[in-house]
């Protein structure tokens, strides 16, 4: 096979013109094709500019700077029966791909979730969006997929890692579209990537792994030498020979169950903040793609004495309460596949330093009991952010996307003193960024689980630094922000494991 790059195309062309520039470059025709890489060159006239992979005869002599070979590598593991037991607590992203590589390896699996099968917490959570009737075990943060399901679903991450392949690839073989393999900004969109969860747990059912939806982890079990020996639920205890925790970043019950038990557990920086949404025709103005991408996204990053950053930006979607706990406000963001609302929203976020707090949790769940103690209820907090730079409250220029109603807050009350005059100048320098940031947009909130207040510290092989066989993954422990990071380091945990007792990949 062969690598060709460097493939540049209006971005109104057909599949056939690609075909034809492709065998240009070649001098050779070709039946068929396969695009590795799509990006856009915008510098001028926009072009795509795509790395295909093609197979013909006699390769070696169409080789050039623009071509060369390409042996597709086979990253499923090796396979053999083995007699040992993982278990898996928490089916987020790293606990997805973690059950699926070991599986492949021949590991027996069994995963808990305390949360629901996406079709009824689907319902939970449509229940509380209509309602304001909040499931504490299955809702926006617990359930099949995690968090991550009701989202934007993006496939986006700065990490080189061969795996990125494996991952899109098994998201394509269970009801992904092809292009998330090749598109730069690849997104499923939180309506396709439930159907697609589910698919992928029931392929993992027929190849035996075993769920346990809606149980939760009470406790550990430990031997006398701080080695994990199993877990116990309010069903009963379950015995297994390594335990994967990927319980993702709300379930503070669970890791106080660990630092109870010693877990070597410490604090890292924070952030907070809240959602802005403006019309989605602004965002799109003001990007230089808007040509191409219906919903144009953008990164904000400002550098002061902390740092102030947009986050899970969300095009053509809308803000969603986020809560696991009664009597809390946590917002985040979502968008469905067509990405159509017509609002873009993202998160502003500052820097929390861990010196500024004793305990994470405690510090965020008093700043989402705040909102409620204010609200009186599930209306999140809402303000013109041309209001709040101005120190005013008036009426909302638009109406947030929020479904359960907002009630106006000066959010100068929010943050401290230091703090907010950072984060002012940050929407100063953003509005210089993307004009009509400021005058155009509003603010909702608060935005509080973007990133887990601890860490669960490993050696080199993934284990925790004091407990033998647990292997802390994913957000909850302090690893990953998003789909696909926490789905790596679910995978690099789970190629640990097959490194004891085989190789990590088919030859």
């Amino acid at each position: 096979m062969l690598l060709i790059n460097n493939i540049r195309l209006p971005i109104n062309h057909s599949e056939d013109d690609l075909k034809r520039k492709i065998e240009k470059k070649l001098h050779h025709k070709i039946t068929s094709f396969v695009i590795r890489k799509r990006s856009l060159d915008a510098r001028k006239e926009p072009l795509y500019v795509y790395t295909v992979v093609v197979e013909i005869p006699d390769e070696d002599k169409y080789l050039s700077k623009d071509i060369r070979k390409y042996d597709e590598e086979d990253l499923r593991p090796e396979y053999k029966q083995r007699n040992e037991t993982c278990i898996i607590a928490g089916y987020g992203p790293s606990g997805i791909f973690s059950a699926y590589r070991l599986m492949e390896a021949g590991y027996k699996v069994i995963v808990f979730e305390k949360g629901k099968r996406i079709k009824e917490r689907e319902k939970d959570v449509e229940k509380f969006f209509k309602e304001g009737i909040l499931d504490e075990n299955s809702n926006v943060q617990f359930g099949e997929g995690g968090a991550g399901t009701f989202s934007d679903a993006k496939l986006t991450t700065r990490i080189k890692d061969p795996y990125i392949d494996y991952i899109l690839d098994i998201f394509a073989r269970h009801g992904a579209k092809e292009n998330i393999k090749f598109e730069n900004h690849a997104h499923i969109g939180t309506d396709e990537v439930r159907v697609i969860i589910g698919n992928i747990t029931d392929y993992l059912i027929s190849k035996g792994v075993e769920f346990r939806f809606d149980e939760e982890i009470k406790d550990i079990l430990l031997d006398d030498d701080r080695k994990v020996t199993g877990v116990m639920t309010l069903k009963g205890n379950y015995n297994c020979d390594h335990l994967l925790m990927g319980v993702g970043h709300s379930a503070y019950r669970t890791i106080e169950v660990l630092r109870q038990r010693g877990v070597y557990i410490e604090k890292k920086d924070i952030a907070i903040g809240f959602r802005v949404e403006h019309p989605q025709s602004l965002i799109d103005e003001r990007q230089t793609s808007s040509l191409v991408e219906a919903a144009n996204e953008y990164f904000l990053r400002y550098k002061g004495e902390k740092g102030v950053y947009s986050f899970c930006m969300c095009p053509g979607g809308m803000i969603i309460p986020a809560m696991s706990d009664k009597e809390t406000i946590v917002t985040n963001g979502m968008s469905y596949a067509a990405r159509d609302s017509g609002i873009a929203n993202s998160a502003i976020l500052i820097q929390i330093f861990k010196e500024e707090f004793e305990n994470g949790y405690d510090f965020l769940h008093s700043l989402e009991r705040k909102a409620y103690d204010y609200s009186s209820s599930y209306k999140a907090f809402a303000q013109n952010i041309k209001d709040f730079m101005n120190d005013e409250l008036n009426e909302l220029i638009f109406e947030s996307t929020y479904p359960l109603g907002t009630v106006l807050y000066d959010f100068n009350q929010f943050f401290k003193k230091e703090d907010l005059k950072i984060i002012k100048e940050a929407l100063k320098d953003f509005n210089r960024k993307i004009p009509g940031f400021i005058d155009s947009g509003i603010m909702v909130g608060p935005e509080t689980r973007s990133s887990c207040p601890i860490r669960i510290k490993r050696n080199e092989n993934y284990e925790s630094l004091n407990t033998k066989e647990l292997y802390p993954m994913g957000e909850g422990a302090g690893y990953g922000g998003g789909i696909m990071s926490c789905a790596l380091d679910g995978i690099r945990i789970a190629n640990a494991l097959i490194l004891k007792y085989g190789k990590v990949q088919n030859n």
